[in-house]
Order: structure tokens, then C-alpha cells, then sequence
């Protein structure tokens, strides 16, 4: 068994606003996110139809994940983020193959 804690969050988009929701949710995850302790990695994917965004994070531990979000809830960038419909949920490891 593995220790990580992984943070998954969709994000709903449109065709109008999805290069925007990237851009902004990139940003967001390299200058800000990537930069907080106990973060290991993460990947932005898009949805084949440009509706729809889903980030995965692993966090060397919940405890590093639950400190950032504290951190986060002040973030400026959040307003504009959360027009997004962001929609997290949590995973502990359970199996790596």
C-alpha cells in the first residue's frame, strides 16, 4: 500500500470558455498549486468534446493536501475559478499495479 493522497476535480466548460478555463486552471496549478509542500504531481486533462476539464493530483500525504487548502480558500485566482463548477474528490491509494 502506497501513502499518496490524490485529489481529483472536474471542471465544467463550454466550447466558449474552455481555452480560458485551461489557461486560468494552468496558471493556477503551476504558479500556485505545484509550488506547495508535500505536492508530488499532477496532469490537467480535457474531454474530447471541450466541455469539460479533470485534474489529478497526487499529495505525499492528505495532511500536505489539507494545509494547501486552507492556503487556497484566500487564493485570489478563485473567483475566477470557481465560475468552473469545480468538483473535487478525494483517494488514498488502495493498489498500484
Amino acid at each position: 500500500m502506497n501513502d499518496d493522497f490524490i485529489v481529483v476535480v472536474t471542471f465544467e466548460t463550454d466550447q466558449q470558455n474552455h481555452t480560458e478555463a485551461k489557461e486560468l486552471i494552468g496558471a493556477y496549478i503551476k504558479d500556485f498549486l505545484s509550488q506547495q509542500p508535500g505536492f508530488i504531481e499532477s496532469k490537467l486533462h480535457e474531454n474530447s468534446k471541450g466541455t469539460g476539464l479533470l485534474h489529478y493530483a497526487r499529495w505525499k500525504r492528505e495532511a500536505d493536501f489539507r494545509a494547501f487548502a486552507e492556503i487556497a480558500s484566500a487564493h485570489p485566482a478563485l473567483p475566477a475559478l470557481i465560475k468552473f463548477k469545480p468538483n473535487a474528490n478525494f483517494y488514498n491509494v488502495w493498489a498500484t499495479y
